[in-house]
């Protein structure tokens, strides 16, 4: 099918290979991704197929939505990212990159002192 349906078009003002990887299928359709990022994207995907798809039960840790959710806002330049990836959880919300950024060095400073206490409150 790849072969079948692969193509070039300019997406989004870049120039992007076309294709589609089921055919007659509903709901499903062709599938586009510039040039200029298809080796990243295949290496994505290639070592997907190596080592495994998520189920989409999977429920992800909280580095990985922390990390898929962090967000720098164009608009006002704030800082936002969730802990937890259930619907309806809101954001934490930093002013700027630079209140982030103070923000993680605290965190930083204080994480020994935190991970003491959760060991004395593990041990009872």
């Amino acid at each position: 099918m790849l072969i079948k349906s692969a193509g070039f078009d300019v997406v989004n003002g870049k120039l992007s290979f076309i294709f589609a990887t089921s055919e007659g299928k509903r709901g499903y359709g062709k599938q586009s991704i510039p040039v200029d990022s298809l080796e990243e994207s295949y290496l994505v995907l290639e070592e997907l197929s190596e080592n495994g798809v998520k189920s989409d039960d999977y429920i992800p840790t909280t580095s990985e939505v922390i990390q898929q959710s962090i967000i720098l806002s164009s608009e006002d330049g704030s800082v936002r990212f969730k802990t937890q990836s259930e619907k309806g959880k809101k954001p934490t919300y930093f002013m700027s990159e630079s209140d982030f950024k103070g923000f993680v060095n605290k965190f930083g400073e204080l994480l020994p002192a935190i991970l003491q206490k959760a060991q004395q409150i593990k041990q009872g």
